[in-house]
Parts: C-alpha cells; structure tokens; sequence
C-alpha cells in the first residue's frame, strides 16, 4: 500500500488504450465501468468455457462455490422457465442441467464433468445449460461484472476474441485471475498473445506495467520456437501442477492458438455466458 499523502497517478491519454491486469485485485471492479474486459484464466476455465460453447452448450453459468453451482442445477432441474423448456428428460421438460467444474484441478464429487476442455463434447454438452465453478477463473469473471462487456479469453480463442475487440473505441482490459490471487505465468503468457495481436493491431498500450511484463513473458517464449508457448505453460506453476495430476494433454489443448473460434460473453444480469 502507498503512503496515504500520495497523489493519484495520472493516466496517459491514449486512443482505444490496452491494459493488462496481473490478478483481478490489481483493478478495482469500479474502475472497468465503460470498458471491455477479457478475463483469462489459461488453464484451463477460459478454453473449457469456450469449448463448451463451440460444442452447442447452451450457456455457462459460473458460480463462485461448489454449493451455488449445485443449488443453481437444482433451481433449474425444477423450473418450468428453462431456456431450454421441452427438448427432453429434466422434471419441467427441460435438458437436466449438467455440474462441471473442478477443486485442486480435479472433478468434484458429484459433478458430471470436470475441468478439461475434452470432457465438453457435443454429445455431453449440446443443448444443455452447465453451472460452473473452478479455484480461479469464476471469481474473476465475477470481479468484472461491472464493464459494460466481459469476455472470456485465452490462448485458444485468441484470433476470435482479438477480431472482436481490436477496432473497438473502449478501453480494453486484460484480466487475469491468477492462482488464489497470486500471479500465474500462464495466464500472463496468454495476456501477452493477446496483447501482441492487438498492439499489432492498432490499439495503443499506456505504459502499464502488467502489459508490459506479459508481453515480455510472451515473446520470451517465442523466442524459442514453435515449441516455446507450449514449454513455457508447462513450465508455469499451472502447468506443473497439471502435470502432477496426470493431465498433460491439457496444457496442450489449452496451449493451441486459435484452436477454438467461438467468443464467449458473460452477462451479469442474467449470470450467463453465451457465445458473443
């Protein structure tokens, strides 16, 4: 914390600015009014989100807790307001809905799908709403509920979501949710990918630290190949964790650029993610 006599910075003026943020507490929820925000959780929320919905899932609804996730199921297993009302099997005629999600990078008990972009298949997902809750990348989406567009971004859906917001006059915000509110490598690294394409692009960066720093980590890594982005997320504390548990092929799934074309878009009005 600075000393409490210091003036507030001044901001650099610049047209359609680009920001990065290192982990949501590093941006008051405030200061994302009038914005875009891309939140990025890189392993593996942001490419299963987006997987999901490039397999015709209805909509996401990320919830903080394994207990909201589960109540929310409930609420719409028995109500006859379903978006999905009719098309077969749940108690008001709807598509039960479907619990997906992880703690410790595991499926949780219970739930009938777990945290990887794999399990998200057409025959699991197509037509059917999935309540969601993972350690990091649920909460961040929910510290961005009050810019005026929220997206889910990553390594994966990185032409997509650059197409989007690249041309558009807002201030644009990379978040990242980090690994319970420290900073994740990952996460920088997919921030730097997109802030590469969009620099590129013609949106205009301020100076900002947290930009700068990803896309250092990013073209760090390119500098070593093609193989380098996918070394460097093994490497990331995400990736090693990963790798403990079994799941290797994740980082790879989720270390593919443009392997997905599908921007997701969070609402935090009706507290769903649809594809934009």
């Amino acid at each position: 914390m600075p000393a409490p006599d210091v003036p507030p910075m001044t901001a650099v003026q610049v047209e359609r600015p680009l920001f990065s943020h290192l982990v949501p507490s590093l941006v008051e929820p405030e200061s994302l009014r009038g914005s875009v925000v891309v939140v990025i959780d890189a392993l593996r929320a942001s490419t299963t989100i987006a997987a999901a919905l490039a397999a015709g899932a209805a909509n996401i609804v990320p919830c903080l807790t394994v207990e909201d996730a589960r109540a929310g199921a409930r609420r719409h297993d028995t109500s006859s307001d379903s978006p999905t009302a009719g098309t077969a099997a749940g108690p008001s005629g709807s598509l039960r809905a479907l619990l997906g999600g992880e703690r410790a990078g595991q499926r949780i008990e219970g739930f009938d799908l777990d945290n990887s972009p794999a399990s998200y298949t057409p025959e699991r997902v197509g037509g059917r709403v999935v309540y969601f809750t993972t350690t990091n990348g649920t909460a961040a989406l929910l510290h961005a509920k009050f810019a005026d567009e929220v997206l889910v971004g990553t390594i994966a859906n990185a032409g997509a979501i650059c197409a989007r917001v690249v041309h558009d006059p807002r201030p644009v915000h990379l978040l990242c949710a980090g690994t319970r509110g420290e900073v994740s490598l990952d996460d920088c690294l997919a921030a730097g990918l997109l802030a590469h394409r969009l620099l590129a692009g013609g949106r205009s960066t301020t100076g900002q630290d947290g930009a700068i720093l990803c896309l250092g980590a990013y073209r760090e890594a390119m500098a070593h190949g093609s193989g380098g982005l996918l070394e460097a997320m093994r490497r990331s504390r995400g990736g090693r964790n990963l790798i403990h548990i079994g799941l290797d092929d994740d980082i790879a799934r989720c270390s593919a650029p443009d392997s997905v074309g599908v921007v997701p878009k969070y609402d935090a009005g009706t507290g769903r993610i649809t594809t934009a």
